[in-house]
């Protein structure tokens, strides 16, 4: 049974290397290519209703809607960088006229702030928790080697570096397989999986170090 479970999460890795090599990941607003609508309300809104708005001129998309400013009284609206200037405008123009009529305002669409952020490389997120990251791994992997030693230092200093490499990837894989966006929430459940393995690794293995350590005890 073990096999055919460890022959299934094989595939999943390798498939969802194939899409990280031929598609990418789907990555979110915030990574993306993204453009930024600013408009300056002068007066507080509700999110919600200003997400009602935006759906209409925006149907069926992915957008973030914030409150900035101290007194929230300016909106900024971010959604994918994948229209021509004239189709924005026409859209900004849209969107001005329905926050007028909302709000009783008189906002021109020179009033909006058009701000096109570049793409995000995944890399330049992960790599500031990269040195860090690394040495925990190897003051857990000392820590692992000396009190397991009677378990066999490299064998379980290296089921350790193979179950972590290989959950982390699983999750990469699922992620790239499911085209869940990637967003602010992979380096945290990156790392709450981290700890996860490392937990059960370490029950586990006080568990076989107690039964070695029975055994030895019996003979």
């Amino acid at each position: 049974m073990k096999k055919v479970i460890y022959a299934i999460l094989i595939c999943i890795i390798i498939a969802g290397i194939i899409v990280i090599a031929t598609v990418g990941l789907n990555v979110d607003i915030i990574y993306s290519r993204n453009v930024e609508l600013d408009i300056y309300l002068g007066k507080t809104f509700e999110r919600a209703d200003m997400q009602s708005l935006v759906n209409e001129v925006f149907p069926n998309e992915r957008v973030i809607i914030q409150e900035i400013e101290l007194f929230g009284d300016m909106c900024s609206i971010t959604l994918k960088d994948n229209r021509s200037e004239e189709e924005l405008n026409n859209k900004i123009t849209e969107l001005t006229t329905k926050i007028n009529e909302k709000y009783e305002l008189e906002l021109d669409t020179e009033d909006v702030d058009v701000i096109h952020n570049p793409k995000i490389r995944i890399s330049s997120i992960v790599i500031p928790y990269a040195v860090t990251l690394g040495i925990s791994l190897v003051i857990i992997l000392a820590f692992v080697g000396i009190r397991y030693k009677k378990l066999g230092v490299v064998k379980t200093i290296v089921s350790y570096i193979l179950s972590i490499a290989g959950a982390e990837l699983l999750l990469l894989s699922i992620i790239a397989i499911t085209r869940i966006p990637v967003n602010r929430m992979i380096i945290p459940l990156g790392l709450l999986l981290l700890v996860i393995v490392i937990t059960i690794l370490g029950l586990k293995n006080e568990k076989n170090l107690s039964d070695k350590k029975l055994a030895e005890k019996t003979k």
